[in-house]
């Protein structure tokens, strides 16, 4: 008898037991948590990634402005100068450090008649400078600009974006100092009309 008293008393605790268990929350927070931290870092850090790449989008799109705007103040500049310009240039995208910016900036001569023809280019590479197109080579320019008798100063920037999570673009890019990875290309073109005379002539390009 007093064995069987034991048995019921046993599973009258086991059942307590279970029952405080069953009603037991503490630990379902912990459980939910686990479960969604992951989706929340990874919308968390992708986030940060699109923000970060509008970001410089934005700034290689103001630093090609710039330049342009400042060659077409001139009357005469010097590859000092150019250099210079681009270099205050490459500047506005700090601190973003993956790649830096590929500029040209090439003067176009639009004739009474006929093509319109380079005047003098200078390309910045990785703090190199180069002459990308040859002087009187004929460029193609959108028709709106091709007004007889003018000049027009054109910018073109370009770099890699290379994200802290590069398996969310599928893209290969390479930097400007030749390495290639994930990420995503950006380019940016800007005409300016030459605030001063006809022409920015070049004295040394």
């Amino acid at each position: 008898m007093k064995a069987y008293k034991r048995q019921i008393m046993a599973a009258g605790r086991l059942a307590t037991l279970a029952k405080r268990f069953l009603r037991d929350r503490r630990g379902v927070a912990a459980m939910e948590f686990a479960f969604i931290a992951p989706v929340l870092i990874v919308l968390y850090l992708g986030s940060v990634e699109v923000t970060s790449g509008f970001d410089v989008n934005k700034k290689l799109g103001r630093a090609t402005n710039m330049v342009a705007d400042l060659v077409t103040q001139q009357q005469t500049i010097t590859t000092d100068q150019i250099k210079g310009i681009m270099n205050i240039a490459a500047a506005i995208l700090l601190p973003y450090k993956s790649d830096v910016p590929q500029i040209t900036v090439t003067a176009i001569n639009i004739p009474a008649s006929g093509s319109a023809t380079v005047a003098w280019s200078r390309r910045m590479v990785n703090s190199s400078f180069t002459t990308p197109f040859a002087a009187g080579s004929t460029v193609v320019i959108d028709a709106n600009l091709m007004i007889p008798g003018t000049s027009v100063i054109r910018v073109e920037t370009s770099m890699a974006y290379v994200p802290l999570m590069p398996f969310n673009f599928k893209d290969t890019v390479s930097t400007t100092a030749g390495v290639s990875t994930m990420g995503l290309s950006m380019a940016k073109t800007s005409f300016g009309r030459v605030r001063q005379g006809v022409a920015v002539a070049c004295s040394n390009c």
